[in-house]
């Protein structure tokens, strides 16, 4: 079991996470340049508002006349007028800019995912993964959209009060520095806390997520050997977990508060105090003490948003750096993919060619050692053996879920994989028909389920001669594991691949619907190269060659006239299988007595 507190998948380093930020932001030269200026002006007419004010307050004490204070007070609210509509225009354009950057970081941290290999998410890591592409791009999201143009505009406001306030008194500037010890104290002690505390509540957050996901899918096992006050019990320890992570983030926010308050208070007064004592001395006015004052004091809200903030970006950060962390392993995942290619050079007649190949699962050790096999184009290779003898391990790797340990695999176009794990997606009849051709015609569909012997899918694409053809929506059309397998190979039929493979895809389909879709199996598997993966033996002799399985090897390798003719598993199999199908007690019955049940070879 993966500790709760380790990350299943890589996290990006900092610097990486600076660098895909930056080639994003590269994408977007102008408007992010336009950002950078607006906020500056719109900064800069924010001190016009405090420095009026002051001379406000020379000019009363000056006795100056009305329409000196009058013509003041004007530009004070000219220049708050420009600043606000000056923000507006620049909030507007960051918002559509971080909101098009999100796109392109949502689709891209998506595309990785899909990219992953199967064997990176079957070991438990699935619910890691669907936090990082749910949790996290709505911590980034969140952070990008509501945060980022608060924290911008408050930088820039710090950046230009800060420059004013030493443009107008260094001495005052100095006493203002008063405040910074207790800034850097605190915001120092935050940021060094607050990362290794966030990162423990997302990854707490994906084991929990991870204990569900178990429980869920393992309902009716638990409920069978009465575990499910087991299963409830680990739910429970994985939130609490959780629950103690995030109120130790509580803890490390309420410190930082502390500290904020403080500064405030310490720098506020260092400024009136030193601005009491220069006027004593004759060196300032009462005006330009009021000045410091309020552009330190305006500096209270930004200093405030930008270390307040710090909460929120430490969790987009770290939702960044988890974002990040996929597309680099998709990136570095994907040479070794896919299996390899071969350019149909030297006039092999191989489509599916492996040398000596070994692949171990790295947490039972188990998989396959020294395997052997040609594929010739266009042919069907079916595989055998009982369970766990290594078949399906062998066609994983083929398909590109699993690089291999050693040896070589060369595959002469990318392969086309069924499984017997049956799935409908969302979505209507043609939505899930167009998953393999994007670009299908609804008249190629409505060829692909009748080639499969679905005519039953007819319905749920054809609704009249006046209907759009583009407007595919399902009739009420109940679909079970049969209807959802020929749907399968109708999407595959339509993909028209070179090489399939078809892993036991009709173990999980009842008998009801075995013949129509074995018959669209060799629909399919007509002039393509073929691995099929057999569960019963009848399906192995359609097969121009068959190759047996155990325990990780292959052990005969011929057409079943050939095995059939040696001594052997094969042969002892069909002739013990062809008894038992004999038998009329058992003539409904014709389970391949080698594999009785789905191969549970990966872990």
């Amino acid at each position: 079991m993966t500790s709760a507190t380790t990350a299943r998948l890589p996290v990006a380093e900092a610097a990486r996470v600076r660098a895909v930020v930056a080639a994003l932001l590269r994408r977007h030269r102008g408007r992010t340049a336009a950002v950078v200026v607006l906020f500056l002006a719109a900064s800069a007419l924010g001190v016009v508002l405090p420095t009026s004010l002051g001379r406000v307050v020379d000019a009363i004490t000056s006795e100056a006349g009305p329409s000196v204070v009058a013509g003041w007070v004007a530009g004070a609210a000219v220049g708050a007028v420009a600043a606000v509509v000056v923000m507006l225009w620049a909030v507007r354009v960051l918002t559509g800019l971080v909101q098009d950057l999100l796109a392109e970081l949502r689709e891209e941290v998506f595309a990785s995912a899909m990219r992953l290999p199967v064997s990176t998410i079957d070991d438990g890591e699935t619910a890691d993964l669907l936090s990082r592409v749910t949790g996290d791009v709505d911590a980034v999201a969140e952070a990008g959209g509501g945060v980022a143009p608060t924290l911008l505009s408050a930088g820039f406001a710090i950046g230009v009060s800060v420059i004013a306030l030493a443009a107008l008194d260094p001495w005052l500037a100095l006493a203002g520095l008063a405040a910074a010890p207790c800034y850097v104290i605190g915001t120092r002690a935050f940021l060094r806390r607050s990362r290794i505390v966030f990162r423990e509540v997302r990854t707490r957050e994906a084991s929990r997520s991870q204990a569900v996901l178990d429980a869920v899918h393992g309902a009716e096992t638990l409920t069978a050997f009465a575990a499910a006050d087991h299963a409830i019990e680990r739910v429970g320890e994985r939130a609490a977990a959780s629950i103690d992570a995030q109120i130790e983030g509580v803890r490390v926010a309420n410190r930082l508060f502390r500290w904020i308050n403080g500064g405030e208070l310490v720098g506020l007064s260092a400024i009136l105090a030193t601005g009491f004592l220069l006027h004593a001395q004759g060196a300032v006015t009462v005006g330009l003490v009021t000045t410091a004052a309020l552009l330190f004091h305006r500096l209270f809200g930004p200093v405030g948003q930008v270390i307040f903030g710090l909460d929120d970006i430490q969790r987009a950060t770290v939702g960044l750096a988890r974002l990040v962390g996929v597309i680099d392993l998709a990136s570095a995942s994907s040479p070794t993919a896919g299996p390899a290619t071969d350019d149909g050079s030297g006039g092999d007649e191989s489509a599916i060619r492996v040398r000596d190949l070994t692949f171990r699962y790295p947490t039972t050790g188990r998989g396959i050692v020294g395997v052997t096999l040609d594929v010739p184009r266009g042919t069907t290779t079916a595989l055998v053996g009982t369970s766990g003898s290594g078949k399906s391990t062998l066609a994983r790797v083929v398909a590109g879920h699993h690089a291999p340990t050693s040896g070589s695999l060369h595959v002469a176009d990318t392969p086309y994989s069924l499984s017997q794990e049956l799935h409908h997606f969302r979505g209507s009849i043609a939505d899930n028909l167009r998953l393999g051709a994007p670009d299908a015609s609804q008249e190629e569909m409505v060829a692909a389920v009748h080639a499969v012997g679905a005519a039953w899918a007819v319905a749920g694409l054809v609704d009249g001669p006046t209907r759009d053809p583009t407007d595919a929506v399902d009739a009420p059309v109940p679909l079970d594991e049969g209807r959802i397998q020929q749907l399968a190979l109708a999407r595959a039929l339509l993909a028209d691949p070179a090489v399939v493979i078809l892993d036991e895809a009709t173990a999980d389909v009842g008998l009801h619907h075995r013949a129509a879709v074995e018959a669209a199996m060799l629909r399919l598997r007509a002039d393509r190269t073929t691995l099929l993966i057999a569960h019963r033996l009848e399906q192995a002799a359609t097969a121009d060659r068959i190759a047996v399985f155990s325990d990780g090897r292959i052990i005969a390798h011929g057409t079943h006239d050939d095995l059939l003719a040696a001594p052997g598993a094969y042969r002892d199999s069909w002739l013990a299988h062809r008894q038992h199908v004999a038998e009329p007690a058992d003539t409904t019955q014709s389970i391949d007595p080698t594999d009785p049940t789905p191969e549970p070879e990966h872990p």
